[in-house]
């Protein structure tokens, strides 16, 4: 008997442990819950607050030791993963510094899933190469999202890591 019970709760706490956010913990504390149609309309309003978004790379630009990423905004779905089956609300940009040899940011490419924590810096001007005006993060984690094992298909893996993920 003692033997089932232990089984069925170490059972319990992987299933629940699967069902984890992939942002740690300490900054989904602080991430406060905005709307996207309310940061759209008035990031000045949320300036320097963290925010918690997720959606598909569109398009990368290196400035310097800076990142500039498009992203298409997503509903977040189980463990904060963007849900490609809902409607894109908008786009928002992240600004994420390059560490050079960050895998992570070396995976980054378009059509990408993330799911990033970033501090709202207001509002982008429209730039060549840009969707047009959107909202700014800058990136306190960004999670990068397996890529599907086949074009179109559900993206399957392993993950591991703190601050960011690996998936194979």
């Amino acid at each position: 008997m003692n033997k089932l019970l232990a089984w069925i709760f170490s059972l319990a706490t992987a299933t629940l442990a699967g069902c984890a956010s992939v942002v740690p913990q300490a900054l989904r504390e602080q991430a406060r819950p905005v709307p996207f149609a309310a940061l759209q309309q008035a990031p000045e309003r949320y300036a320097g607050m963290l925010v918690l978004l997720g959606g598909e790379v569109l398009a990368l630009r290196p400035r310097g030791a800076w990142l500039e990423i498009d992203v298409l905004e997503r509903p977040l779905g189980l463990r904060d993963r963007p849900r490609v089956d809902q409607p894109p609300r908008g786009t928002f940009m992240v600004l994420l510094r390059q560490e050079p040899g960050d895998a992570e940011t070396d995976s980054l490419r378009s059509g990408r899933l993330v799911t990033v924590v970033g501090e709202v810096q207001g509002r982008s001007a429209s730039s060549p190469g840009s969707p047009g005006p959107s909202v700014v993060l800058m990136a306190r984690h960004l999670h990068l999202w397996p890529a599907p094992l086949l074009p179109g298909g559900p993206s399957i893996g392993i993950e591991f890591g703190y601050e960011g993920s690996i998936g194979f």
